[in-house]
């Protein structure tokens, strides 16, 4: 753990703009890959983790730390050692923010530095997302599969991408700039051509104009209407639905549909990477639960159909399936992941209108690539235990993951279809 000596002030700027002096004085900062600790000489350490730094701004003599409290902590008078404290507290602020914004996972193809949005900021591209690290505003990722357009602007040499009606101009790479272009062309390439072809495998019916309209319908990760496919295709929306149901998951999924409105039910996809454990294997129980597979009944389950997993196909595309339910009253959806060993159904609150809300429920989904834990775990669980830590941190950076914990009501799980079903007749 590095450990340096100077100066610092820890500012309230919560209730004055100027900023009243808590604590100042000479002190030793230390930090690792999560925590950074300001010890003073006399007085009581302060400790934090760098997830919790909104604003990391290095200056020529002196490093300003905004915290998401309010408060400001000013590092300053480190003497030659300054510029190779900065150097490793700015990285290791970077490294921990993209944890927290549940990047960590992902393949990282390349990292810049330029501006974004005006301010100097870190760029960090990976296979299907972009995280944007500035300096003198809050962090944020985007999904590259929903990036709609990507433009370069000659006169201010900017490349500009935009997603549902939301801009980000990235600039100031330098000669970096065609490198930057040109690996992020490749990744949008390289997304595009895997949906199609693991498309095309799933859906051998459709021509290519077909598939095409598919795509455009149904991006990855993204959702799209059942009942709307029809028209790409007659056949599209059952053959999607026998081919995304695994068999053991087929009863869960035929009584949701027997609960909601045939006309609003949603579907998507995303791809399972080689390295992910397979869905829902890890995710759907508490922490002090044992896997379902252990629950009672589950045996009692399989025993009754013990030929129910039917062999997958040796060229079966990696995609994880699931399927939105909007209840037939009460503001009531259900989201069901039909491919793999999914072990519950989820229940969001949502108001009026439905759709815009399973929108913003899928983005939830997508930016914590779908994992469980984010969304059932407590509050307590996620501030108190230092493994899911990072998940409440990225609640308060991603409004999309505070929204999706917020419509959270409840889950159901897959043991028994009849104790599934007092399960969601008691969600509320």
């Amino acid at each position: 753990m590095p450990a340096y000596s100077g100066k610092f002030q820890y500012l309230d700027e919560s209730k004055d703009e100027s900023g009243a002096a808590l604590q100042q004085g000479p002190c030793q900062l230390s930090f690792d890959a999560d925590t950074c600790t300001v010890t003073p000489a006399s007085g009581t350490p302060i400790a934090f983790d760098l997830g919790d730094v909104e604003q990391a701004t290095p200056g020529e003599w002196e490093f300003q730390l905004a915290l998401y409290t309010g408060k400001r902590i000013g590092l300053g008078q480190f003497g030659p050692a300054f510029g190779r404290m900065s150097d490793e507290l700015l990285a290791a602020w970077r490294d921990r923010t993209v944890r927290c914004l549940l990047l960590e996972d992902l393949e990282e193809i390349a990292r810049y530095a330029g501006t974004a949005g005006g301010g100097a900021a870190e760029i960090r591209l990976y296979g299907s997302n972009l995280a944007v690290l500035p300096l003198a505003a809050p962090p944020l990722q985007w999904r590259l599969a929903e990036v709609d357009s990507v433009a370069f602007d000659e006169a201010t040499y900017t490349i500009r991408l935009t997603a549902a009606g939301e801009s980000l101009a990235i600039g100031k790479l330098a000669k970096k700039t065609d490198e930057f272009r040109q690996k992020l062309q490749s990744a949008l390439d390289v997304l595009h051509t895997r949906s199609a072809e693991a498309l095309h495998i799933t859906f051998p019916f459709l021509n290519p104009d077909q598939l095409q309209r598919l795509l455009v319908a149904m991006p990855e990760g993204c959702r799209v209407k059942l009942p709307a496919l029809a028209a790409i295709h007659p056949k599209l929306p059952e053959s999607l639905v026998a081919g995304a149901v695994d068999t053991p998951l087929r009863p869960y999924f035929d009584a949701l549909r027997t609960r909601s409105a045939a006309d609003r039910l949603m579907t998507g996809f995303k791809f399972v990477r080689p390295d992910e454990p397979k869905q829902g294997e890890e995710q759907d129980q508490k922490p002090d639960e044992k896997p379902d597979e252990e629950i009672p009944g589950n045996q009692q389950n399989e025993q009754a159909a013990p030929a129910e997993c039917d062999p997958e196909p040796a060229n079966r595309p990696p995609l994880f399936f699931w399927f939105f339910f909007p209840m037939a009253a009460g503001g009531l959806v259900a989201w069901e992941a039909t491919t793999g060993t999914g072990r519950a159904t989820y229940f969001f609150r949502v108001a009026e209108p439905v759709e815009p809300a399973i929108v913003r429920l899928t983005r939830g989904l997508a930016l914590v690539n779908f994992r469980r834990e984010p969304v059932y775990l407590s509050d307590d669980s996620l501030d108190r235990q230092q493994r899911y830590h990072r998940y409440a941190i990225g609640c308060r950076k991603l409004p999309d993951l505070r929204s999706l914990r917020a419509a959270f009501v409840g889950r159901a799980i897959h043991t028994t279809l009849q104790a599934w079903q007092a399960q969601v007749d008691g969600v509320r």
